[in-house]
């Protein structure tokens, strides 16, 4: 990723030098000026540019490095060594002259076809049909050969992944379990993660051990994605397998949006099946097999149309129930599975007015949800933690704390019903990465308000953007309470939800949880 971002800001910095140069000669053509510079004086600068530009470049690799090891400290990682750093700027220059030498020889193309056509037409709209053809005939080659061959590949590869059993995972036995002999939805159709949702997760006796209490087997209803069978299909095959495991008559109803993939963040799940003793039924279903990183950039539509019909078609069930029937109806969803599952909604009082609580981790900041909110915080509290109509049914979190003092250190007044965390790690750059990055300071980067980012954190044009876009893969492999890993955190988020003490210990729960986690997916 040190490659892909050095490689990319390079070739940035070297079309700007060299758009810069043809402006202005075009210029001074225009206005008749020629500067010259005589070489004989001018050598002495010549040659010590070169020496000049290796120093600046050695103190910035050296205060790069630096950032890099006070950042790994602030999330509490290994900090990266030196030679790992240098090999990735060493790939990034052999990236940087790639790109350079393929845009060169797409220059070179414009060039040699303008020059075919002056003889026949006016050089500046010879110039002009030049450039203009080969723009085409590069964009239809990225988009034809190059972007769909690719999403081809990825789709393939995907879908290939989707029919392997993880490592670990078993068919359940339990009927409340999907994939077990009892259920509708056979083991084979869940998916590879959706195999491991029913796989995976506490049973009674796990819970029993852990709070010393009477629990029941919590239900985990799920539907995987099936060719020929449509969204509203999977969802009433949710629903069918709510009916059967008496879903719908627990205390507790959590419909969770997936991710790509139909990936669950197990540590949500668990989180309200340990705090409800077991009563409470979990229900999620699969819309696509690519991984989120695809979905998010070539179907983000997915997800939305999902959440809808998954909670369209639940709201149906419980209506028909009385109310003193009814189970208190929980949602959430984390990163692309959060995208989704708030744009289920109109907006704030829409959710309020149709859930009894919600969780969602890792929301990216351009969601329709998010930007309805943030931009009318309270004044003088910042984008990483802001203040919603102090905190009445929405409170945003870095942490736990967060949601019962603000970032100001005001206490929180009485958090009314239904109530709704956002959890949002100021070092997550799936949160604060959105395509305007390119052109404008967002105001996080300003503030610089987060305890695990860096004080030194400069926003540039277009550098900024690729940052954040190349931390995006390695920021699930960060310590928990850090970057896009939202792990035990999240039990005192759902305690918040369900009406208890956030700031509780709940150190023994978290360790159970552990226990029913499989190795390398916690």
């Amino acid at each position: 990723m040190t490659a892909v971002n050095t490689g990319i800001s390079q070739t940035f910095g070297y079309v700007v030098g060299a758009a810069g140069t043809a402006a202005a000669r075009a210029v001074g053509r225009q206005l008749g000026i020629e500067i010259r510079i005589d070489e004989e004086k001018a050598r002495p600068a010549t040659e010590a540019l070169p020496w000049l530009m290796f120093g600046i470049s050695g103190l910035s690799w050296l205060r790069n490095l630096r950032a890099q090891t006070e950042i790994a400290g602030l999330m509490e990682a290994r900090p990266i060594r030196s030679r790992e750093h240098m090999v990735g700027v060493v790939g990034g220059l052999a990236l940087t002259a790639g790109l350079v030498s393929v845009g060169r020889g797409i220059n070179s193309i414009a060039t040699n076809l303008s020059s075919a056509l002056k003889p026949v037409m006016p050089a500046p709209v010879a110039a002009a049909i030049g450039a203009g053809a080969t723009a085409t005939g590069t964009a239809f080659v990225l988009d034809k050969v190059v972007y769909r061959r690719l999403l081809e590949w990825l789709s393939k590869t995907a879908q290939e992944t989707n029919a392997k059993l993880l490592p670990g995972r078993v068919r359940p036995v339990e009927p409340e379990r999907s994939g077990s002999t009892a259920s509708f939805e056979d083991w084979s159709t869940l998916g590879a993660k959706g195999q491991a949702v029913v796989s995976d997760g506490p049973r009674a006796v796990d819970i029993e051990e852990a709070t010393g209490k009477p629990a029941l087997t919590p239900i985990r209803a799920y539907a995987g994605w099936r060719e020929g069978r449509d969204l509203e299909e999977t969802a009433a095959a949710v629903v069918a397998e709510l009916h059967r495991t008496g879903g719908f008559d627990r205390e507790v109803l959590l419909v969770l949006t997936t991710t790509g993939t139909g990936w669950l963040q197990e540590w949500s799940a668990s989180s309200v099946e340990f705090l409800t003793g077991g009563n409470c039924a979990l229900a999620s279903m699969q819309y696509t097999y690519l991984p989120s990183g695809v979905a998010f950039i070539a179907d983000r539509i997915s997800p939305v149309l999902a959440a809808r019909a998954l909670l369209a078609a639940i709201e149906e069930e419980l209506e028909q129930r009385p109310p003193e029937r009814r189970p208190k109806l929980l949602v959430g969803g984390e990163s692309l599975g959060a995208l989704g599952g708030t744009k289920a909604f109109e907006g704030l009082e829409d959710m309020i007015g149709r859930v009894d609580g919600a969780v969602w981790s890792g929301l990216p900041r351009f969601a329709e949800f998010w930007e309805s909110l943030v931009p009318f915080r309270r004044r003088g509290t910042p984008e990483i933690a802001p203040v919603i109509d102090d905190g009445r049914h929405v409170r945003f979190a870095t942490r736990p704390e967060d949601l019962v003092t603000d970032v100001t250190g005001v206490p929180y007044g009485a958090w009314d019903s239904p109530r709704i965390v956002v959890a949002q790690h100021a070092s997550d750059p799936v949160v604060w990465w959105s395509p305007d990055l390119l052109w404008r300071k967002p105001d996080w980067a300003k503030e610089k308000a987060g305890s695990d980012v860096s004080r030194s954190l400069q926003w540039q044009p277009w550098v900024t953007f690729w940052q954040v876009a190349s931390d995006m893969p390695q920021s699930v492999s960060v310590p928990g309470g850090h970057g896009h890993r939202y792990v035990e955190d999240m039990l005192q988020y759902w305690a918040a939800v369900l009406g208890q003490d956030p700031l509780t210990d709940y150190s023994t729960i978290a360790q159970a949880i552990r226990r029913t986690i499989v190795p390398n997916f916690a």
